[in-house]
């Protein structure tokens, strides 16, 4: 492999390591809501905050046993959809 090839290989992988980095950094500073604040704050029931859940419609994760939801998201894409008068199902 020439030489030349080699720097723009590590220039690369370089870059991806910045980019990596930068997203661990913005998931660290996310804040989280558990499922009873979405519930609260958009008066969604049980079942439909698991229908959306399990149709992936709102990201989500698992841990310790309790869903937890990006506020970012819901922020941004939801007040967005309401504002639009899009139903969400």
């Amino acid at each position: 492999m020439s030489e030349k090839r080699i720097q723009q290989l590590e220039l690369q992988v370089q870059d991806l390591t910045n980019r990596l980095n930068t997203r661990n950094d913005e998931n660290l500073t996310e804040v989280w809501l558990d499922s009873a604040d979405i519930k609260k704050l958009f008066h969604f029931s049980d079942s439909k905050l698991y229908r959306l859940r399990k149709a992936n419609k709102i990201p989500h994760e698992l841990i310790g046993g309790t869903y937890v939801y990006p506020k970012s998201y819901f922020t941004k894409t939801l007040l967005q959809k309401i504002k639009n008068r899009e139903k969400l199902e």
